[in-house]
């Protein structure tokens, strides 16, 4: 399973940094997709979003940058799944310590606070950074960025609500009354983290991209 069951809660809480440096430090080392070369993007990312407004005179009018834009999106989106992905490891650890529990109304308990943590998930997507919200939340759409000529470059959003259309979380119907239901409840769980980890690599390399047709060219 895509889940640790007694990952250290101060892992958890490391101090806040790029989410961008994780991602790809955990996720694309694995991703036997991507072809592109492993670039610093954190350090990428933060010249692209900065060097406009060192570049620019104070009382210059800013110009629009749409790669710009859909790498700050790219950046708050990374951090809400940063978010989601620990609830659903929130979510796993209470599942499966309700497999040491025989008692039915210990398990009832668990249930709840599972159900806690996956609808948790949905208020973190209702409450994105509004920059998150055309990726991830309820402002979903396309990224178009052209990139000189007619070359356009898209970065598609991605649903990671609990829904059937999203992670696909099922509440714990039966409160976890069966241990064949917590099963089932962590199959969908690591389905879940799948997902999730699938988006934020698809995102970092979206940043990769757009930050390698940026390093070099004129801003604006």
């Amino acid at each position: 399973m895509a889940f640790a069951a007694n990952k250290p809660s101060e892992e958890r809480k490391t101090a806040k940094r790029s989410p961008l440096a994780g991602w790809l430090g955990k996720k694309l080392d694995s991703d036997k997709d991507g072809d592109m070369p492993v670039i610093d993007v954190a350090a990428g990312l933060n010249r692209a979003l900065r060097s406009a407004k060192t570049a620019e005179p104070p009382t210059e009018k800013k110009k629009p940058n749409p790669a710009r834009d859909a790498l700050a999106a790219i950046e708050a989106a990374l951090y809400a799944i940063d978010r989601i992905r620990d609830a659903l490891e929130q979510a796993c650890e209470v599942a499966l310590s309700a497999k040491d529990v025989e008692d039915v109304g210990g398990r009832a308990l668990l249930a709840e606070r599972f159900d806690e943590w996956r609808l948790s998930i949905n208020a973190i997507i209702e409450n994105v950074d509004t920059r998150a919200s055309v990726l991830i939340g309820k402002d979903q759409r396309h990224l178009d960025v052209m990139l000189g000529g007619k070359t356009r470059y898209s970065v598609s959003p991605t649903r990671l609500d609990v829904s059937e259309k999203g992670l696909n979380i099922s509440p714990p119907a039966d409160a976890f009354a069966t241990f064949e239901e917590i099963d089932a409840v962590l199959e969908e769980l690591d389905s879940a983290l799948g997902r999730a980890d699938r988006a934020a690599a698809g995102y970092c390399r979206d940043a990769q991209y757009l930050i390698t047709r940026m390093d070099g060219a004129p801003d604006g």
